[in-house]
């Protein structure tokens, strides 16, 4: 590899985006971050959207700091995002309002109404997809019930990074390691599943192309081009969509069998595969069955991840104690183990709210010992994803028949090293940890080999493993899981 390769990548989190720049030069893969922003929602008359032409404003800045340090020329720009919204346009592609989150309550109640139209086994048979209340398919249930209900005027239905996308290159495609999240996909033909659509009563019209990850779009608009200096023949590409299936492309398994972890605001549990997973045992624990690049499944489960975290940080701000999470990562490892556990994936930890009080009120629900401090707060939390973790790799060993030697975890979230180690020590086996910036290398990869500067997915993760520190953490205390999990499971069972 003689000549150096440039590549503009957006990841798009919940809590912020950023604009990367990836060189690719001798095999070596450098990315370096040029803008980062906040990603803005808004709530407004009880409802909570994202501010999604504020999210163009911050690309186009990302792409005038591209421009200003790395010149005019580069050899393709791509965005992932997180999965299941969607923006909405009419004839003449105009936006019909601000695209909802995701933790927004109007799906209250709209897996049961689902279930009434599609029974719950012939839906999972029918798209492998973990049943969450935040899915695409719960959202347009939703809509549907509005008294003016936006599907019967809209023309176009495009997921955020296709939408986004959309907007850098004028192409109105769905690629599908996202369009698996939205749980109306046929996960055998990585189409729509219209027979689905049908029967929930969805225009057909709405939904684009579904194409793979790794698609040449076409090139930067002309507009777009002038406003930010750029080549208006900078290809655009559709690498991975969704944040996780770019993450999980950039993590350098050692073998086949090692399970994965995309640690951030979600946390994601699971395997690579060939081929769907869909049986009973699978849909008993509800594991999930989503799109990966390279013809791949990401069969995992999704589990609320850092956000609690994230959400007492917010409040203990608001309150006038601003705490960075660094220091939250000390003050936790210095409180001890909090010998008091969550179940992290209980409703009311998925909306934004006081975390601190929703924590305390579980724990008083469950008759279990308490502390309001932050760094206990924040132990708590912790404890309880590395028993969460320690309960679905037992699960994914089960269900798919593999032993699985160690955790690779990519993402944000392996920056607090104490996690990691309590994952480690709940799961009883190596964990793998890097690269942080998974998600940015998995989508700058993927443009890669689209553009045939890599030649496959095992190369990239060679140059991956070449170009980023991976740590790797060993279980020191896995008597403190092995003693309390019975309490924790006893937890999880009264929560059902």
């Amino acid at each position: 590899m003689k000549k150096t390769k440039r590549y503009i990548g957006f990841d798009l989190g919940a809590e912020s985006g950023r604009c990367v720049v990836g060189t690719l030069k001798d095999e070596e893969l450098l990315l370096r971050e040029i803008y980062r922003f906040a990603t803005p929602s808004l709530l407004y008359n009880g409802h909570l959207y994202w501010d999604i032409l504020a999210v163009v404003q911050e690309m186009e800045k990302g792409l005038k700091a591209a421009r200003e340090i790395f010149g005019d020329r580069f050899d393709g720009i791509s965005v992932d995002t997180w999965g299941v919204d969607y923006v909405l346009m009419d004839a003449e592609e105009r936006l019909l309002g601000y695209p909802y989150h995701y933790r927004d309550d109007r799906t209250d109640g709209m897996i049961e109404a689902a279930f009434k139209i599609v029974p719950q086994p012939e839906l999972y048979e029918k798209t492998g997809i973990q049943f969450n209340r935040i899915n695409t398919l719960y959202q347009l249930l939703a809509e549907k019930g509005q008294k003016l209900n936006l599907l019967e005027t809209a023309a176009h239905l495009l997921l955020i990074p296709d939408f986004l996308l959309f907007v850098l290159s004028g192409v109105k495609k769905a690629e599908y390691t996202i369009v698996s999240t939205t749980n109306l996909a046929d996960p055998y033909t990585r189409d729509w599943h219209w027979v689905l659509m049908k029967k929930f009563g969805l225009p057909r019209r709405l939904f684009p192309e579904v194409i793979e990850p790794g698609t040449l779009l076409g090139s930067l608009q002309e507009d777009l081009a002038k406003r930010t200096g750029l080549h208006s023949d900078t290809p655009v590409i559709a690498g991975a969509g969704h944040d996780t299936a770019a993450a999980v492309a950039s993590i350098p398994f050692e073998s086949d069998h090692c399970a994965f972890l995309s640690s951030g605001t979600w946390s994601l549990m699971g395997v690579e595969r060939p081929e769907p997973l869909l049986t009973p045992k699978s849909l008993a624990y509800n594991f999930t069955n989503e799109g990966g690049v390279a013809g791949t499944i990401r069969f995992l489960k999704n589990i609320m991840g850092l956000w609690p975290v994230q959400e007492c940080r917010r409040a203990w701000a608001l309150d006038g104690k601003k705490i960075g999470y660094p220091d939250l990562e000390k003050m936790a490892s210095e409180n001890g183990s909090a010998k008091s556990w969550i179940d992290v994936d209980d409703g009311r930890f998925l909306k934004a709210g006081h975390m601190p009080e929703k924590i305390v009120a579980f724990l008083k629900e469950t008759g279990q010992p308490y502390k309001k401090e932050a760094g206990w707060l924040t132990r708590c939390v912790l404890e309880s994803l590395a028993f969460k973790y320690r309960t679905t790799l037992r699960e994914l060993e089960e269900v798919t028949g593999q032993s699985l030697e160690r955790l690779h975890a990519v993402g944000g979230g392996i920056q607090n090293g104490l996690l990691n180690q309590l994952t480690a020590d709940a799961i009883g086996r190596e964990v793998v940890a890097g690269p942080v910036e998974g998600a940015a290398a998995g989508n700058i990869g993927m443009q890669a080999i689209a553009k045939g500067d890599i030649r496959s997915l095992p190369e990239l993760r060679k140059i991956v493993r070449r170009s980023f520190e991976l740590k790797t953490y060993t279980p020191r205390n896995s008597g403190y899981f092995q003693e309390n999990e019975q309490n924790f499971l006893k937890i999880l069972a009264g929560r059902k």
